[in-house]
């Protein structure tokens, strides 16, 4: 319940409502979060399925290993339009630094770290 006013550009929840941090800092929370959530997501998929996850099992992490440099398939094109800002998402995407060269690279760090 929010009983007072929010200040702006923060994160609020609760009961009663209140903030728990800047959306900087939720930003750079999810941000380092975001690799280690690919990876937990891909290990469970190839216990579940026994196999490798495709492209639209990891749409939301495809960040990771795409930039503005490369074709999105659509399951990650989409994905750029769900907010209805897909300008703006564009422009952050073209910023955007790739930590794997591809979805193949990251995959194969997962399979190296599960052999181990």
């Amino acid at each position: 319940m929010v009983n007072k006013n929010i200040p702006d550009n923060c994160v609020a929840a609760g009961n009663p409502c209140k903030v728990i941090m800047s959306l900087d800092e939720y930003y750079k929370k999810r941000k380092s979060a975001q690799l280690t959530e690919a990876k937990e997501l891909a290990q469970l998929y190839i216990e579940r399925y026994g196999k490798e996850p495709d492209e639209k099992a990891l749409h939301e992490f495809f960040w990771l290993f795409s930039d503005a440099n490369d074709e999105l398939p659509d399951c990650w094109n989409s994905m750029m339009k769900l907010g209805e800002n897909y300008a703006y998402t564009m422009e952050r995407f073209r910023e955007n630094k790739k930590q794997f060269k591809n979805m193949s690279d990251f995959l194969n760090k997962i399979r190296m770290e599960n052999n181990q």
